[in-house]
């Protein structure tokens, strides 16, 4: 097989975030008196994704980014802000609650677990990522877990991919393959640091500058990217 060390992303890749995220804000909204329909749903969800692109591109940092959303929330649907970060603490501690699995994730895992060596990559708050994982029943398949905040650094960043590397021991870059749905931090990542990369995403898109070395549409087509023959 050509690959040994198979990095794989969490959120909307192994682990359903949207459904998390949701249910977060639906149980925060309801416990601060925000209004609670698709439009406020939506509102955070396009705030919530701009200012992760901003730290994906270093304009912000995470501490900046976790400090002003939902004080941006709270200007634009008129609801008070506690003045603390209790808001914030108690929506990420909500969000620790959700770990549903996208699609085939736990079987594709575990037969994956066997015959390459798996490292979750991902992006968010450390306890938040942590908690989620545990309760996903999918760390036992993994030999590393790399959290952009344990790190200290987020993809798509050099810095980030090169603490992967190292930590695996430094292997043949040729050996190594990055899955995960988005373009901006795991395709990106990848491709700058010199690895090959899976893009999965449900449409293929119309790729710009960037072009990953596989692109599926739902994760057992994992298999015919990574085996050689059928197993």
């Amino acid at each position: 097989m050509k690959y040994l060390h198979v990095l794989l992303d969490a959120d909307m890749t192994l682990i359903d975030f949207k459904a998390a995220q949701r249910n977060a804000l639906i149980t925060t909204y309801e416990k601060y008196g925000f209004p609670v329909n698709e439009e406020s749903i939506a509102f955070y969800d396009q705030l919530n994704d701009s200012l992760w692109k901003k730290l994906e591109r270093k304009e912000i940092t995470k501490p900046e980014l976790i400090d002003c959303r939902f004080k941006i929330m709270c200007e634009h649907f008129g609801v008070e802000h506690p003045g603390d970060d209790s808001m914030e603490m108690f929506y990420q501690s909500e969000l620790a609650k959700g770990h549903d699995l996208m699609p085939d994730a736990y079987e594709v895992c575990a037969r994956l677990g066997r015959h390459f060596r798996l490292s979750l990559v991902t992006n968010g708050t450390a306890a938040v990522q942590h908690q989620r994982l545990q309760d996903s029943t999918l760390l036992p398949f993994f030999q590393n877990v790399f959290v952009s905040e344990d790190i200290g650094f987020n993809k798509p960043s050099h810095e980030f991919f090169q603490y992967v590397y190292e930590q695996l021991g430094c292997p043949d870059k040729s050996s190594m393959i990055i899955v995960g749905d988005s373009m901006t931090s795991d395709i990106k990542g990848g491709y700058d640091f010199g690895i090959d990369t899976c893009h999965i995403v449900p449409e293929t898109p119309e790729y710009g500058e960037i072009v990953p070395t596989y692109t599926i549409h739902n994760l057992k087509e994992l298999y015919d990217v990574l085996y050689e023959k059928p197993m």
